[in-house]
């Protein structure tokens, strides 16, 4: 008899079904924001974006929803990815956060958050985000 490997979890099937998603990405590389952008809403995710820190606290301070904060580490700025996150828990407590850098050395100053890193595939990425926001989130 032959056994076949077994096959990960479609990507489509990582969605919760009971509505859609959003997530706030901030990633300051355009290019790798608008990239990221567009696997998340493959996914089926609503994606806001913001290019740094200020940006993304600005949509937070106007009051826009979201299920997840998805940002990197490091950003131009006085405030990196890391103390985002603290801000965005401290004005909405228990907001599911997952970090995101492309410099090794940055994976440890991480605060305790989730982390992928840079460049990351879609399956990995889309498999990390459901286990975020699927698990309850300690306090920064």
């Amino acid at each position: 008899m032959i056994q076949m490997p077994e096959t990960p979890t479609p990507i489509r099937d990582l969605r919760r079904e009971d509505g859609r998603e959003s997530v706030l990405m901030v990633e300051d590389n355009a290019e790798v924001r608008t990239m990221g952008a567009t696997l998340l809403e493959e996914a089926g995710f609503e994606v806001h974006q913001a290019g740094d820190a200020d940006e993304a606290l600005a949509l937070v301070a106007e009051g826009l929803s979201f299920d997840l904060l998805f940002t990197d580490i490091v950003m131009p700025g006085a405030m990196d990815g890391v103390a985002l996150a603290a801000e965005v828990r401290r004005l909405r407590p228990g907001t599911p956060v997952l970090l995101t850098t492309g410099w090794g050395d940055r994976s440890d100053d991480r605060g305790g958050l989730e982390l992928i890193g840079k460049p990351y595939r879609s399956p990995d990425l889309m498999r990390k985000i459901r286990a975020v926001l699927d698990e309850p989130q300690p306090p920064i």
